[in-house]
């Protein structure tokens, strides 16, 4: 492979490099304003230079000029979309205070205990006056909703009212960082409404077409499918559609490596375009008729595109489609890694933050592997028949995709699908049955055809494809989990898998050596934190919400009190025990007595190392004085004459109500004793 014949990878290389500097160093908008001024300014001197003067010997000026150009272009667009501290943005000068909002819903999906909208601001007005002012920017906001009132909808207008806040940070160490996430969707803001400061707007009801059409196709699958993982597995399959998802059903499928089929993305696009391009292959020779034919499949894939909500994998499927009808289009040959890097280049220029999307990111290494290594894993073997050939290609594309995901799955999820392989023979040709059976569906019941009949097909279908898909994920060590690389350890891994991919395009063997020896490295790099894991000695409270969760860690054991349901100790926990390198897990009560190496518990004291810690609960005495810390949990009545003088400090945990934390407060606040609130500090984290 040439390297100049892939002039695509070229210009987003620069395009990437420039994103990823704008979001690493962000500037003041008057910053912003003078560089870009500056930066295109020399740029079009430099270009006018080279124009004025053209010569070949200049062909390496230009080619910096356009990294140059490129690299600006990354910087700009990263930085548009991070300018929220300026007047236009609804929390200029309103972060902790409150006003009312007026805007448009983007997003609406039932939350823990209330409704939670992603809102496109349009307006905003102090409380108490009438004026409103336009406004920019989109908010999280959190709806009390009483039972039966009806809840806002995606392309409806909302006002609500209340205290506009920053995200706050993860309160647990390791945690999944929800704030991070957001802020990579241009969201910085959050607001609670409580019942009756927030309603419909009834007047201004623009509700798109794509989302009627996405209702009546819900309506459709709710008539013909069962209720329960029958129904919320079809509608994630066919419409993207997850809210109906229970958690074993999501666990099985990730379980077992096809966590994938459960949100429509660029395989569901594929199958769509192969059936498309059989379907309107029979337009003949005729060149309007077979221009008309490629018009349908493009109007096609995108109406199915923006119908299942425009996810980053479906629009990076939909991009490369198009680009490959419009090379079909006036009869051109494409090179696959050309589209690909088209594809990503005209949607970063769209939309820059689409580069953290872990979506995003594992639709392009899923198709760049296939790529890359499914031909050279195909070749290996030969099958004797046509059934062993196919089963063969599905499984050399799942290796494939598998190598260049695995990697960044195991960065972000922490575990990795044994049986990937055989949950994608099933996965795969399974869920291109079902699609084209809702699809075909949705088209018969538009009509008025009697449709019950292919109903029973799809719902027989998605039962077939939950059960294997539960069989996969029972099977021993389907799952291997407690990885933890960091990003360092895993840009090495894709370095290693790029040095694999030159060797075996240009047979050459020393890049090979170049990947074991960074393969090596990569190796030695991380037994340091394994040998320091042998030695480490900690106390972790962390913050569980109306719950207590304590984990005593010595070496590479963990002893856990916790009266927290398993799901949420696991949000929790779960993390920091894999960065910590943590193998053995034993639970206990908080009413146990024990002996531990350097721990023990007796009467409501903890012994850790040196430190003593008094455990004091609901319906509880205070334990004997002295110690040095008081760990305060689940609501007990605690008076001045119960804290001890020489107390360091005083935890409170999440199993404490918001006025017994209040209440504690007060009291150490007469007693010049330090507290550290969970809810509002994060865990407590004791290091010996």
């Amino acid at each position: 492979m040439n390297w100049r014949t892939l002039p695509m990878p070229r210009l987003l290389l620069p395009l990437v490099l420039g994103i990823v500097i704008g979001d690493c160093w962000r500037v003041s908008w008057q910053e912003f304003q003078q560089w870009y001024y500056w930066s295109f300014g020399g740029i079009g001197l430099l270009f006018l230079a080279l124009a004025f003067r053209p010569d070949f010997r200049a062909r390496a000026w230009f080619g910096g000029l356009v990294f140059l150009v490129l690299l600006c272009l990354g910087f700009f667009r990263i930085e548009q979309s991070q300018q929220w501290n300026r007047a236009p943005h609804f929390s200029w000068q309103t972060v902790g205070d409150s006003c009312s909002i007026w805007g448009k819903v983007l997003e609406a999906r039932p939350a823990a205990n209330s409704f939670r909208v992603l809102l496109k601001v349009k307006a905003k007005t102090a409380l108490g006056e009438k004026k409103w002012q336009p406004a920019t920017g989109e908010l999280l906001a959190y709806l009390k909703v009483d039972t039966g009132q009806i809840t806002p909808q995606s392309g409806q207008h909302l006002y609500l009212s209340g205290l506009i806040d920053t995200v706050k940070p993860p309160l647990n160490p390791d945690a999944f960082d929800f704030r991070a996430y957001l802020a990579r969707q241009s969201v910085y803001h959050q607001l609670f409404a409580p019942m009756g400061a927030w309603r419909i707007d009834s007047i201004h009801q623009d509700l798109p077409l794509t989302l009627v059409l996405q209702a009546f196709c819900l309506k459709v699958l709710e008539k013909h499918l069962p209720s329960g993982d029958t129904y919320a597995v079809g509608a994630a399959l066919i419409m993207g559609e997850r809210s109906q998802l229970s958690q074993e059903i999501k666990q099985a499928y990730s379980n077992s490596g096809a966590v994938h089929v459960l949100s429509v993305s660029g395989l569901h696009v594929g199958v769509l375009a192969i059936v498309l391009r059989f379907l309107f292959g029979w337009f003949g020779q005729n060149k309007k008729a077979q221009k008309l034919g490629l018009l349908l499949e493009l109007g096609s894939i995108w109406l199915f595109t923006l119908l299942t909500g425009a996810a980053p994998a479906t629009l990076r499927a939909a991009v490369m489609f198009s680009m490959i009808i419009g090379a079909r289009a006036v009869v051109r040959q494409y090179n696959i890694w050309n589209i690909l890097a088209a594809s990503a280049f005209s949607l970063l220029c769209w939309q820059s933050n689409l580069l953290w999307d872990i979506g995003f990111q594992l639709s392009y290494l899923a198709i760049a592997g296939i790529v890359a290594f499914q031909p050279w894993i195909y070749e290996r073997w030969s099958a004797p028949n046509a059934v062993l050939d196919y089963i063969w290609k599905l499984t050399s594309v799942g290796i494939a995709a598998q190598l260049s995901t695995g990697p960044l799955s195991i960065y972000y999820f922490h575990q990795f699908p044994m049986f990937f392989w055989l949950s994608g023979l099933v996965a795969v040709p399974l869920s291109g049955l079902v699609l084209m059976l809702g699809l075909s569906l949705f088209l018969l019941e538009a009509l008025n055809i009697p449709a019950e009949w292919i109903g029973h097909i799809l719902s027989w279908s998605i039962q077939l494809l939950n059960g294997l898909i539960v069989a996969i994920h029972e099977l021993p060590q389907a799952v291997i989990s407690g990885f933890w690389w960091n990003g360092w350890a895993t840009l090495g891994m894709y370095g290693a898998l790029t040095l694999v991919c030159v060797a075996l395009y240009r047979r050459k063997l020393r890049w090979l050596n170049m990947a074991l020896a960074l393969l090596l490295v990569w190796a030695l790099a991380q037994w340091p934190g394994i040998f320091r894991a042998q030695n480490q000695r900690q106390l972790v409270c962390y913050h569980v919400s109306k719950a207590s969760l304590l984990d005593l860690v010595q070496g590479s054991e963990v002893l856990a009190l916790s009266t927290a349901d398993t799901l949420p100790e696991l949000m929790a926990a779960q993390n920091h025990r894999f960065r910590m390198h943590l193998k053995k897990e034993q639970h206990l009560d908080w009413q146990s007595s024990f002996r531990w190496g350097r721990v023990a518990l007796q009467s409501g004291c903890l012994l850790f190392g040196k430190h003593k810690i008094g455990m004091v609960g609901e319906n509880e005495s205070p334990p004997l004085p002295p110690y040095d810390y008081l760990l305060v949990h689940h609501n007990p009545r605690i008076y001045p004459e119960d804290i001890p003088k020489g107390t360091k400090l005083i935890i409170l945990d999440g199993s404490n109500r918001f006025g017994t934390r209040r209440w504690i407060k007060r009291l150490a606040d007469e007693l010049d004793i330090p507290v550290h609130d969970t809810a509002e500090q994060g865990a407590w984290v004791l290091n010996l």
